[in-house]
C-alpha cells in the first residue's frame, strides 16, 4: 500500500462515518445507533497498490443534551502485489453542536506503514467566518467560511435535499483530519428513492428503502477534474448506512453493515 492512499483511507474512514449520521434539532427521525461493518476490496486495477482488503469497523451514534457524540474503531489489512499485508487500527471521537458551529475530534491510530497518530483539534464558525486548530501543529489553524458545513450538517442537508426530491448539493466540508486534509469541497449526487427491504436485520431501525448517494472529495486547490476520492452509499431517512464503497480511481473498498443496535437517548431538561 502506497503512503498516499493509506493517508487518504484514514481521512476518508473518519469523515464516511461522520457524514452518515446526520441530525439536528429538527431532524427527529434521526437516531441514535451502533453499527457494524465487514470491509472487502471492491474494484481493483491489475496494477493498483492494493489487491486485497479485508477489515471490520464499530461505529456508535450518541445523543447528548446540545449535539451528538460518534467514535469509530476499526482495524483493516491490505494486501499489496507482491503479497506484503499493511494494517491500521484506529479509534476517531468526534462532537458537533446542533447549532453547527462547533466541532471537536481526537483520532489515534497505529499502522505498520507510518508513525503512531494522536492529536486532535476544534473548530468553530461565527457568523461570515470560523477557524479551526489542531493540536498536532498548535502554530498552525486553517480559516473557514461562514458556509461551511461539519459533517452532521452537511448529511442533514443532503437528506433534506433528498426529501425535496433535489439531486446536487456542492459544499466546503471540515472533516475532521490532519491540517493538510481537513478541510475539502465536496460535490453530492443524490439518487432516486430505492424501494428495497435491508439483507440484515435492522430490528426498529429498518425502513422500506433508501437513497443511493455520491459524494466526490476535491482539495479546494485542486485544479484536476479528478476526485481525491468518492464515497458511494445506501442511506436510509433515520441515517442508518446499508452500504458504502470508498472509490480512489485503482480501487475501491466495500463496506457492508453486517449488524446494528439502537442507543437511547438522554433525557434532557
Amino acid at each position: 500500500m502506497t503512503k498516499d492512499h493509506s493517508k487518504n483511507y484514514t481521512l476518508l474512514a473518519a469523515a464516511v462515518c461522520l457524514v452518515a449520521l446526520p441530525t439536528l434539532a429538527g431532524a427527529a427521525s434521526v437516531a441514535g445507533h451502533r453499527a457494524f461493518y465487514e470491509m472487502r476490496i471492491g474494484e481493483s486495477d491489475n496494477n493498483a497498490s492494493v489487491q486485497s482488503v479485508s477489515g471490520r469497523s464499530a461505529f456508535a451514534l450518541e445523543r447528548d443534551c446540545d449535539g451528538w457524540r460518534s467514535a469509530e474503531d476499526y482495524l483493516i489489512e491490505f494486501g499489496n502485489p507482491e503479497g506484503r499485508v499493511d494494517r491500521i487500527i484506529s479509534h476517531f471521537e468526534s462532537w458537533e453542536a446542533d447549532s453547527g458551529d462547533k466541532y471537536s475530534f481526537d483520532i489515534a491510530e497505529k499502522s505498520s506503514f507510518e508513525d503512531d497518530k494522536d492529536f486532535g483539534g476544534f473548530a468553530q464558525i461565527d457568523g461570515a467566518s470560523g477557524k479551526a486548530v489542531f493540536s498536532m501543529a498548535p502554530d498552525s489553524s486553517i480559516a473557514l467560511s461562514g458556509d461551511t458545513y461539519f459533517p452532521i450538517r452537511h448529511m442533514h442537508a443532503i437528506i433534506e435535499k433528498a426529501n425535496r426530491g433535489e439531486k446536487i448539493l456542492a459544499a466546503s466540508v471540515f472533516t475532521g483530519a490532519e491540517p493538510d486534509d481537513a478541510l475539502l469541497t465536496t460535490n453530492t449526487v443524490i439518487g432516486g428513492w430505492q424501494e428495497t427491504a435491508s439483507t440484515v436485520d435492522l430490528g426498529g431501525l429498518g425502513v422500506d428503502g433508501f437513497w443511493p448517494v455520491q459524494i466526490a472529495y476535491f482539495k479546494p486547490s485542486a485544479t484536476a477534474v479528478e476526485p481525491e476520492y468518492e464515497i458511494q452509499f445506501w442511506l436510509q431517512p433515520n441515517g442508518v448506512i446499508r452500504q458504502y464503497e470508498i472509490d480512489y480511481g485503482d480501487f475501491s473498498i466495500i463496506a457492508s453493515l453486517m449488524d446494528i443496535e439502537a442507543v437511547e437517548a438522554p433525557i434532557c431538561s
